[in-house]
Order: structure tokens, then sequence, then C-alpha cells
């Protein structure tokens, strides 16, 4: 069983599944019955803390889904050390298509990663959704454990409409911020995705998370809270 952890000590697993944007998919072959099949993907998570990824239907990971529905999700912290010492999560959990009737997902997936519109007009990608049933989570030498869903994920209060809503009130500070956390001058920068812990920001195509002190539902504070962090300097 999932042993008690404080809100504390689980901010590291929540910022972590929250904010990486690739991890390591594992599903179980068709090919090689009783072996997982590894695939690297991008994801981002919905409203509710779930996954979403955008998957050829022709790939072996998409025909094993077809098969079986149960796989992993390994998300890891970058490290130029002992990766023994990073930082990860692995997600055990169930993958099922998204109706094409859910647009707000649909939109979710091609706010954060634009470019991949091609692949699913042209290309038969399909969007799918990772339900999570329970993480493994460790934070380094001696703090391995299981976590379930509840003490992991962090539902958005805000609905699709507020979100976007909320992000075009910010738009303006996407440049400064992605000049700021990413150096980049050049590329066009846009906000990818908002809730009340964290704000996702788009870089050309690439992702990165800046954490507010929230929980945060208030343009006016988040904006603050975003313009403390270009004075101050303060690390992502």
């Amino acid at each position: 069983m999932s042993q008690p952890a404080s809100a504390e000590r689980l901010e590291p697993a929540r910022r972590l599944w929250a904010g990486r944007f690739q991890a390591v998919l594992t599903t179980q072959s068709r090919a090689e019955p009783g072996y997982p099949f590894p695939s690297l993907v991008p994801y981002c998570l919905d409203q509710r803390g779930r996954v979403l990824l955008l998957l050829s239907r022709l790939a072996q990971h998409s025909r094993n889904l077809g098969a079986d529905r149960r796989c992993g999700l390994l998300v890891s912290e970058p490290t130029d050390g002992d990766i023994q010492q990073a930082t990860r999560i692995a997600c055990l959990g169930d993958v099922d298509p998204v109706d094409r009737i859910d647009q707000a997902a649909y939109r979710r997936w091609f706010r954060y990663f634009p470019h991949t519109l091609p692949y699913h007009e042209q290309l038969d990608f399909g969007l799918y959704r990772l339900t999570p049933g329970r993480f493994h989570f460790n934070g380094g030498f001696a703090t391995a454990r299981w976590l379930t869903c509840d003490q992991v994920l962090r539902p958005s209060p805000l609905d699709d409409p507020e979100e976007t809503a909320l992000l075009a009130t910010l738009e303006d500070l996407a440049q400064g911020l992605c000049a700021r956390y990413r150096g980049c001058t050049e590329s066009p920068a846009r906000l990818a995705g908002l809730d009340p812990w964290g704000l996702d920001l788009a870089c050309g195509e690439r992702l990165m998370r800046l954490d507010l002190p929230g929980p945060l539902t208030d343009p006016d504070r988040i904006r603050e809270a975003l313009a403390d962090r270009l004075r101050s300097g303060d690390p992502c």
C-alpha cells in the first residue's frame, strides 16, 4: 500500500509529472508476446492531469495498445550526472483513443504541439489519453514509494474557455519569459497552457514549465507573479 506523505513531500512528484513533456511509453508487445515495448513520446496533460498522446495508428505501440490498453509511462528529470540519482516517476495506467467529439482535448494538444497538426491531418496520427492507475516515484536515495492518483494528479479548476481566456491576457509576457529562461530571442514564443500551479511556455518547439506560487487563478496575481520572476531571475 502507498505510504502517507505530506503535501511538501508530494510536490516534487507533482511537478515532475506536469513539467517534462516527454517520456518513455511501454506497451505489451504483440510481435514478441510477454516483452515490454518502449517508445519515446511527447505528451501533455489534460485538465484532470491525465496524459494526452498523439500516436501513429501504424506504429508498433499503437498496435500493441489496440490489443492491450495497459501500459507504463516513465518521466525523468534531465541530468548530466548519475542517471540513477535523477528524479523520476513511473505511471501504470490504461490508454484509450480520444473521441473526436472531445474538441477541448484536441485543441489542447495542438496548442502544445502545433507542428504535429499535419501528422494528424495527413498521416493518420490519432489522439490518445492515458488514464493513470498508480504511480511509483523515486526522488533520490531511499525515497522510492508508491503513490496514488490522488497524491499526484491535480485537476485544474479552469475549464477550456477559462484557460484560453487567461492565456490570451498573458500572451504579451511570452517572449520575455522565453528570452529569460531559454535564452531565445529569435524563436517565436507562446503560452501553451496554464493551471493554478504553473505556466507552460513554448519557445519554438521546446516546452518548459514555470511554477507559480499557487494556487493562482486571478489574472492580475498570475501576471504579478510572472513579472516578479522576470525581475528577480528566479530559476524555473
